[in-house]
């Protein structure tokens, strides 16, 4: 009985933090996609301001238009190659590595004790131990 309200009430508690974990997570997107579409309209009136600057330096419109397209163009194949770009596998740590191995070796006896009992385990290296002794 205490099990099965235990149990409902954890399952109660699971749905308030999935849910408030959604409730974040569409928070985060709204603020991202409001960000992105200043973010659009700050690049526009900057392209409007810089065409507009180099005409008032005497370029022609076409060159005014040209070197803004240049550019763009420019910083767009830099973005391009920055996001195919695959970075290199890295090369595992061999200083930690023992203390990796360890640390997967203790989980799995806590885990192990934890199924089958200190004591059933206890015997089972006991006999194990003595099995290993005694060479034929």
């Amino acid at each position: 009985m205490w099990r099965l309200a235990l149990s409902l009430v954890s399952s109660i508690q699971a749905g308030a933090r999935i849910k408030q974990s959604v409730e974040q997570s569409v928070r985060r997107a709204a603020i991202v996609v409001a960000a992105a579409v200043v973010l659009l309209f700050a690049v526009g009136f900057g392209l409007a301001a810089g065409y507009h600057a180099l005409l008032i330096y005497d370029f022609s419109p076409l060159a005014a238009a040209g070197l803004i397209a240049g550019v763009l163009a420019l910083i767009g194949l830099v973005l391009l190659f920055i996001g195919l770009h695959k970075p290199r596998p890295r090369q595992p740590d061999l200083v930690n590595a023992p203390a990796e191995g360890l640390a997967m070796v203790d989980q799995s006896v806590n885990k192990a004790m934890n199924q089958v009992g200190p004591l059933t385990l206890l015997a089972a290296a006991f006999a194990a131990g003595l099995l290993a002794s005694r060479r034929r």
